[in-house]
């Protein structure tokens, strides 16, 4: 006899309980979106607080803190059919890359000019 919060579940059909599933699923996320707002509308208070906005903090949180730049690298490499692919030649190289190479490119053939 299974029970929970008083409601004897073994006295319920199984479309009872599929409803009864469902709907306390959908009370989970419309609580936890409430959640949500309420930290964010906490978050924003104290962003506030200090003459920022919270998007504008997470920004500079993004950028490495307090007045960081992140520098732009320029591309070194391009797709030959999709100018859109670049690649700077700095960390892992991109999938277009490695299947250019593989097809017996060379990077100097895939170099912006």
């Amino acid at each position: 006899m299974a029970k929970s919060s008083g409601i004897d579940l073994s006295k319920l059909s199984i479309e009872e309980l599929e409803n009864l599933v469902r709907d306390t699923q959908a009370e989970i996320v419309a609580r936890k979106e409430a959640e949500r707002q309420r930290v964010l509308q906490q978050m924003r208070e104290l962003a506030g607080s200090i003459g920022m906005s919270l998007e504008d903090l997470l920004k500079q949180e993004k950028r490495g803190g307090r007045g960081a730049q992140v520098a732009t690298v320029e591309a070194k490499y391009r797709h030959p059919e999709d100018p859109g692919l670049t690649w700077s030649g700095r960390g892992k190289r991109p999938q277009w890359v490695n299947d250019a190479l593989a097809a017996g490119k060379t990077l100097d053939d895939l170099a912006v000019e």
